[in-house]
């Protein structure tokens, strides 16, 4: 990809960042100006991953599609902790956008005055969805995970109602053991391979020595089932249903896109 490509990736994180801690500052009086600015962050990071995409199809001099490399603080890979755009983390931001797009036109109707800082909580839950879907590193993606879940518990208590409340706590209760467990599958991980870097890895998980395959492979298990509470996957899906029945019918709408994040 072109330079000026490779700096549209940080994008995706930043836009709603800053609009969101923009919009705390803003009373909730003013909503119509709060929904505004959060549509158009939305739109604006929509037409961020309709040129990701369109950068990702020009092919390269060797005909491989390009993958664009964004390293935060600019140190040298391995050590370097990367954002990757290619095809598919640029298909699901453009999902992201457009399904937070028709989501918050849905919630102006009124379910945004339920409650306080809805759009506020909607721009950090998409900065979290944008970071998993560009991480190139397993620690990062719990990082962005974390952020994510952090700005989904607002949403699912926003508004009012005991059943609300009920399945709010019974999913933030299942969210932060899977984040233990996720947090426990990347340490053995990297207890074996000495990186978290997941183009690295690809590379030194072949050439883990066979005595210690084992707890390579346990972590990996551990790491297996975080995913699959988070991604709702069967038998562990039993949270789902009750959060999604309870939830305000336009947050149900945009935490579809987050057990993609999972899958």
């Amino acid at each position: 990809m072109t330079s000026w490509t490779d700096h549209l990736i940080i994008l995706p994180i930043l836009l709603p960042l800053f609009v969101g801690a923009g919009m705390l500052l803003i009373d909730e009086r003013y909503q119509q100006i709060k929904a505004f600015a959060n549509l158009a962050s939305i739109v604006t990071m929509g037409i961020i991953a309709l040129l990701l995409m369109r950068a990702a199809d020009l092919p390269t001099a060797t005909g491989a599609a390009p993958i664009a490399v964004y390293r935060l603080g600019d140190w040298p890979a391995p050590f370097a902790i990367v954002l990757v755009a290619d095809r598919l983390s640029a298909l699901m931001l453009a999902l992201t956008s457009l399904l937070a797009f028709a989501s918050t036109i849905f919630a102006t109707a009124r379910w945004h005055r339920v409650g306080a800082h809805f759009h506020s909580l909607m721009q950090f839950l998409l900065m979290g969805l944008n970071g998993a879907f560009l991480t190139g590193d397993l620690f990062n993606l719990f990082v962005f995970f974390e952020l994510l879940l952090a700005a989904s518990y607002g949403l699912v208590l926003h508004g009012s109602g005991q059943a609300r409340v009920r399945a709010g706590l019974q999913y933030i209760a299942i969210n932060l053991t899977a984040s233990v467990l996720f947090l426990i599958g990347v340490s053995l991980i990297y207890a074996v391979t000495g990186t978290l870097n997941m183009a690295d890895l690809a590379i030194r998980i072949p050439q883990v020595p066979a005595q210690d395959r084992a707890l390579l492979e346990a972590g990996a298990a551990v790491l297996g089932v975080a995913f699959m509470v988070k991604a709702g996957m069967w038998p562990l899906c039993f949270w789902l249903p009750t959060t999604y029945a309870a939830a305000a019918a336009p947050v149900a709408a945009i935490f579809a896109i987050m057990s993609k994040v999972g899958i």
